[in-house]
């Protein structure tokens, strides 16, 4: 019904030639007050009478023209309407149309909700549309080689309106917003851009407007990068110098060793991704790195964990990285890779490092690394001669030093060290009952020196120690006392077993239980190391030791070891028996030594003959005192510590010719029960190789000024020392995360200039990964809240603001991308076997070098060959993003969120506003796609609040179509109104200035 009354209310206007106002003023009497005319489709009714001849009717379509303007009609349904028009025959009313649109495309927009669900679809059409008259024009010219005038203005017209839509960016992230509504339709879209370009090379037709093919070709394939989103960069990028590579490598190395070469090349992908790294700078980057940390080290442990890394498991990361981040259909020389040539390049200015290295491993450490990758096909025999000649001074230097003066290089050892672990693998596959005697031999020649210490290293880097744990539980396993078993056969065995849970106690020591055993082991030691062993930062409960002890066990131990010189070899007491009920026996001694029924004498006499059989009935023994000094008071330490130094004294001259291999096994045993004791009672000045330097939570110096002694190191250092990392973990430990990330915060906002701010960021960002997860959850809800509500103005003000919301949204992509591989590598591990007994160990290091997969590298994809390379579940899995957040840290961004739209309650600027911005813009900068998650956590007002306090010259369409999930509805309706809200502030400005 007020169709009609429209469509007679129009032929009476043009009938008696209405100017635009009375035509204004008369509809409004048609409408109902507070309705649009697209509810009776007034768009339409105009159109259908404008385009009823061969000539468009101009006082009708001036009509629709003064409709918009009065808000009458949504440009969404002129839009719309006009994409329906198909009569393109008729070429004065289609140049009509074209006309129209050039003067009122630039003004689209939208004024109210219904009107932003068919903008997106409206916009589209249009699209179409325009693609139909481009190729209908074009298809004409192919068929008669020429245009008339009317067709060559219609031409100009429709690039006219095409080019004012490439230009605007709100209809431009409209088209973004609406090609996903209906993904088919837009194909369409596609479909017509590509018989334009066929026609156009067939026809060698060049359209007048120079860039109108490139337009074509943005709308046909519009994508979030032809939207503007200006970067919030306060230094270049990339940046001359960074900071974080080397301290986040640290951190993984310390506290991750065993992961795999997949794990560091995520790392190194996000560095790369959030650094705007090339391969060449990030090779550069991580070989240095290696290279800084080798330099630093000290202690024979790190210095071999650090040069097997930087030798074994840096090429692989490298190529790894070159695989994933090769462009596809890109060429590279088979013998060589250009991005590492050039990192070397890079790496050769930096005469200080390379001339410090080669006196520290006293060899010229470019050539002696480039000849190893020569044999990986990272660089040719040609570079290494390149950059051989290019350090020959030093080499001469070094080859005129006193050879006296020379030491050792630790790098010879640890290329040398593959070749043992090799053997020692092959030698633990082989059957138990043939090899015992040469397994023994094997076994305690690894005990030699630091041999030990460099065969962990190698296995740890090739992805081997798994393997190598599994074996020795397994020779362990075969070593336990057999019931009747005498003579020779009895003593190689319980030597095989005391050596191989030394070794074993010794790796769980070093790398933690977590990292090399598994969850639900049946062994015998996996089973003590659950119940019984002391670990750093793992206490166990005394009591609970003491509950699964046997009591008449107890009993006969007790009995039989407070002999003068016990059997027990007579006794019906295995050795697995004897190490699981010693706590109840110690127990019973200590209760006794309290109320004096012992004596002294009488308990150094029991502890003489617990260490006098096997050295792992001290390390057991020593296992529970610890157990024990951690739940009992202060007064109460004094027998428990001397009992377990009564364990490190040295054995007579005659015990020590008593047994065979005893030198090897007491001093391992010596390393693993002052570690133990060093774990719960910190000495001062450690001087023992044995113990691993680190703080713990028991210490007799403040936490703030091991705190400020520690950064004091690494600020004057521009790096993380492996001990500062050390330190920094127990710290993190002691005082948790919050106060550990409040005090490295604390630094930040010390620096005065911007380059020490970013400096400082990038060490605390890698600092934060001793914990990243823990860390960054204490960050958004503790920390950061805390001090934008209350120091802001005091110290806190640009460029602080910029520094800590980059470092929050490192932090949460870090965190959001841990727990992702972290997952990823849980799900190999249980996939996996841990042993390779088919492949002959013999071969590992000819394997190694012609890039095949390592035998025994059972729990690693770490030797992928170049074949396989591209083919690994990991290089897909990695560039997915993660599906899920782990529930504390949603919670934490969705804390600090509400956060956000607390400071948003103003319609004032200030610096907690523009902190929502930054850290916002900052999380779709630098995360993208990958942070989906995080930005689906967004409230719907969020932005439309922030909108309304900050300039549209800041925030651009850019960010707001990144900002939603388009896939969904909820996405595109979001963004819709951002978008649209956005332009008509935009539209309010410009009017402002008119």
């Amino acid at each position: 019904m007020k169709e009609n009354k429209i469509l007679k209310l129009i032929h009476v206007a043009w009938r008696e030639r209405w100017s635009d106002s009375q035509f204004g003023i008369n509809i409004k009497n048609v409408l109902p007050r507070g309705v649009s005319g697209d509810v009776y489709n007034l768009a339409d009714c105009i159109l259908q009478q404008a385009l009823i001849g061969s000539t468009a009717n101009p006082l009708v379509l001036n009509y629709l023209k003064h409709s918009l303007c009065a808000h009458l009609v949504s440009h969404a349904a002129v839009l719309r309407r006009i994409a329906k028009y198909e009569h393109f025959e008729r070429l004065y009313c289609t140049t009509s149309l074209l006309d129209f649109l050039d003067s009122v495309i630039a003004g689209a927009t939208c004024r109210a909700k219904t009107e932003e669900a068919i903008l997106p679809g409206a916009v589209v059409s249009l699209i179409n549309w325009l693609m139909q008259v481009f190729a209908m024009i074009t298809a004409h010219y192919e068929i008669h080689r020429e245009l008339n005038s009317e067709q060559s203005y219609m031409l100009g017209q429709c690039c006219l309106v095409i080019e004012k839509i490439i230009k605007n960016q709100f209809l431009m992230a409209t088209i973004y917003v609406g090609c996903h509504e209906d993904p088919d339709y837009y194909g369409q879209i596609r479909e017509k851009y590509a018989a334009i370009k066929t026609s156009l090379t067939n026809s060698n037709f060049s359209p007048t407007h120079p860039s109108i093919e490139t337009y074509l070709h943005q709308l046909a394939y519009i994508d979030v990068h032809h939207l503007d989103m200006p970067l919030l960069d306060i230094q270049p990028k990339p940046e001359p110098v960074t900071y974080c590579v080397q301290p986040l490598l640290t951190v993984d190395v310390l506290l991750n060793p065993c992961n795999d070469t997949s794990y560091y090349v995520a790392k190194m992908q996000m560095v790369q991704r959030l650094k705007k790294f090339s391969n060449t700078r990030l090779f550069y980057e991580i070989v240095r790195a290696g290279f800084v940390s080798l330099s630093n080290v000290m202690e024979t442990t790190h210095d071999t964990m650090w040069g097997a890394f930087t030798f074994f498991k840096v090429p692989q990361i490298i190529k790894q990285l070159q695989a994933l981040n090769r462009a596809v259909g890109e060429q590279t020389p088979n013998d060589y890779i250009p991005e590492v040539v050039e990192a070397i390049e890079l790496l050769l200015e930096d005469k200080l490092l390379l001339d410090f290295m080669d006196s520290k491993c006293s060899c010229n450490i470019i050539e002696y690394l480039l000849n190893d990758w020569t044999k990986q096909h990272l660089v040719n025999d040609m570079h290494v001669k390149h950059f051989a000649a290019q350090r020959e001074g030093t080499s001469v230097l070094l080859q005129k030093r006193d050879a006296s003066a020379q030491a050792p290089s630790i790098i010879n050892f640890i290329i040398r060290a593959e070749v043992p672990l090799s053997g020692v693998l092959k030698t633990l596959s082989t059957d138990y009952n043939k090899v015992q005697e040469a397994l023994l031999g094997v076994l305690c020649q690894v005990l030699v020196g630091n041999s030990f210490d460099l065969i962990l290293s190698v296995a740890t880097v090739e992805g081997r120690l798994k393997t190598f744990v599994s074996r020795l539980i397994q020779c362990n396993e075969n070593s336990k006392q057999v019931p009747g078993e005498m003579g020779k056969a009895s003593i190689i065995r319980s030597t095989l077993f005391d050596v191989s849970f030394l070794m074993l106690t010794f790796i769980v020591q070093t790398y933690g239980s977590d990292a090399v055993l598994s969850n639900n082991g049946d062994s015998f030691f996996e089973k003590w190391v659950r119940e019984c062993m002391v670990e750093r930062n793992k206490p166990k409960n005394p009591r609970n030791m003491i509950v699964m002890c046997d009591e008449n066990m107890v009993d006969e131990l007790l009995l039989n070891l407070s002999k003068p010189e016990p059997q027990l070899k007579n006794i019906n007491i295995t050795w697995q028996d004897i190490c699981l009920n010693l706590p109840g026996v110690l127990y019973q001694v200590l209760i006794a030594w309290e109320k004096e029924t012992l004596s002294s004498g009488d308990v150094k006499n029991i502890l003489d003959n617990i260490k006098r059989r096997l050295f792992s009935f001290s390390v057991c023994a020593t296992s529970f005192l610890c157990a024990y000094m951690c739940s009992v008071k202060e007064n109460e330490l004094l027998k428990p510590l001397n009992m377990i130094q009564q364990f490190l004294a040295p054995p007579s001259a005659e015990e020590m010719s008593s047994q065979e291999n005893i030198k090897e096994r007491l001093g391992l045993s010596f390393q693993i029960i002052r570690k133990m004791q060093h774990d719960v009672r910190p000495t001062v000045n450690p001087k023992s190789r044995s113990i691993t330097l680190v703080q713990n939570l028991v210490s007799q110096t403040p936490l703030m000024d091991q705190f400020r002694d520690v950064w004091r190191t690494v600020n004057e250092s521009g790096w993380l020392p492996i001990r500062a990392a050390q330190i920094l973990e127990s710290l993190l430990h002691a005082g948790g995360a919050a106060w550990l990330t409040t005090r490295l915060l604390e630094e930040i906002l010390k620096c005065k200039y911007i380059h020490d701010m970013m400096k400082t960021m990038d060490i605390v960002f890698a600092i934060l990964h001793l914990d990243i997860e823990l860390s960054t959850e204490a960050l958004l809800t503790q920390v950061v809240p805390a001090m934008i509500q209350n120091r802001q103005g005091e110290d806190i003000d640009e460029p602080h603001l910029h520094v800590l919301a980059r470092l929050c949204v490192y932090c949460i992509i870090s965190a959001v991308e841990t727990r992702h591989y972290r997952n990823f590598s849980y799900q190999k591990k249980r996939s996996r076997s841990h042993d390779g007994d088919d492949m002959d160990l013999n071969n590992t290091v000819k394997m190694r070098k012609i890039n095949t997969d390592s035998s025994d590298n059972s729990s690693s994809n770490d030797f992928l060959g170049d074949t396989n390379l591209f083919n690994t579940h990991t290089s897909t899995h990695l560039r997915n993003t993660p599906n899920q957040l782990k529930e504390s840290l949603q919670n934490s961004i969705q804390y600090i969120f509400k956060i956000f739209q607390h400071f948003l309650q103003t319609d004032k600027l200030s610096l907690k506003v523009y902190f929502v911005y930054q850290f916002v813009s900052l999380l779709v900068e630098c995360g993208q796609e990958r942070v989906r998650l995080v930005l689906n956590l967004l409230p719907t007002n969020l932005i439309n609040n922030l909108l309304k306090v900050m300039l549209t010259d800041q925030i651009s369409v850019g960010l707001i179509a990144r900002l939603y999930d388009l896939r969904t509805s909820c996405g595109r309706q979001a963004a819709v109104a951002d978008l649209t809200l956005w332009r008509n502030l935009k539209l309010k400005e410009q009017s402002i200035n008119l």
